[in-house]
């Protein structure tokens, strides 16, 4: 899908809200600390730094990950990974796929790491380990902003007899399907896309009548998709994290230290700026800072 800056100008309103979302670290019993691992000398990162390059998993998830106009894939994850690849010293390899396949691909050793704006959860953490947060969000509400349910749902509550979208595999699946679980006095009924941009499409066509997503995501997608409409503020917090295959700590530790730098050093910040602040210039504003410097 093409982004564009005045669809970043647009996420001005999502950074203000996302404020109270101030990235943390994972203190998640499920991740133990990693910080006493000798990363330098451990097998994995031996064998990376032999073949010279680092292969990571991603999905289409604007502005994390998406091909751009030229077909490349970009985004703010992407953006990440390099940054790992070039803190050891490798080329990058990216191969994007169905976000349902990331996690299997990981457990199987397809690739070495995974970043596809991946929330951290229990779950995923019994098959993959994942690393400390480089990213926090939270999940929203959409419905068409002519509907009849425009001013009436602000919560899962108020969905009862409605058909609900979410993203397979995903967040916004659990999400939604946990709630009914809890509350057995609502009932809507829960339809699965294998990506944001069919749960926004069959919105606007009247095939559904809400949306979860990422606050984030949704943004972009209500631009690029004009009569989709936030209803509410994040009613969930969720860390993002990179995911490898279980026993690979050294990879891991490298990683999460990696992430303690790119907070450190305003990368994360930097980041930040050119996909998702960035004062309603998106890469635009990003590139006029760099020119500001170089002269």
């Amino acid at each position: 899908m093409r982004k564009t800056a005045k669809a970043m100008a647009l996420l001005t309103a999502a950074s203000m809200i996302m404020t109270a979302f101030t990235p943390v670290y994972a203190e998640s019993t499920d991740t133990e600390d990693t910080a006493a691992v000798d990363w330098e000398n451990g097998e994995n990162i031996k064998a990376i730094k032999e073949k010279g390059v680092i292969t990571v998993a991603t999905g289409t998830y604007v502005p994390f990950e998406y091909r751009d106009d030229d077909d490349n894939i970009v985004g703010f994850d992407i953006d990440l990974a390099q940054y790992i690849a070039d803190k050891l010293g490798v080329d990058m390899e990216v191969t994007d796929m169905e976000f349902q396949s990331i996690v299997p691909s990981i457990q199987n050793g397809e690739y070495d790491f995974s970043i596809a704006a991946m929330y951290k959860t229990d779950e995923r953490c019994e098959v993959v380990d994942m690393s400390k947060s480089y990213c926090d969000s939270g999940m929203i509400l959409a419905v068409k902003e002519d509907s009849e349910y425009a001013d009436t749902v602000k919560s899962l509550a108020d969905c009862d007899g409605l058909k609900v979208a979410v993203k397979e595999g995903a967040t916004s699946y659990n999400v939604a399907q946990s709630f009914l679980d809890e509350n057995p006095d609502v009932s809507y009924e829960i339809v699965q896309y294998k990506d944001t941009v069919g749960c926004v499409s069959d919105l606007l066509a009247g095939r559904v009548d809400v949306v979860v997503n990422d606050l984030l995501n949704q943004k972009i997608l209500s631009q690029e998709y004009e009569g989709a409409k936030i209803v509410c503020d994040p009613f969930t917090h969720a860390e993002n994290a990179i995911a490898v295959q279980k026993g690979k700590d050294d990879l891991l530790a490298f990683i999460n230290e990696c992430i303690d730098e790119y907070y450190a050093d305003g990368t994360y910040d930097t980041l930040w700026t050119k996909w998702i602040d960035a004062s309603g210039e998106g890469e635009e504003a990003a590139a006029a800072e760099d020119a500001e410097t170089a002269e």
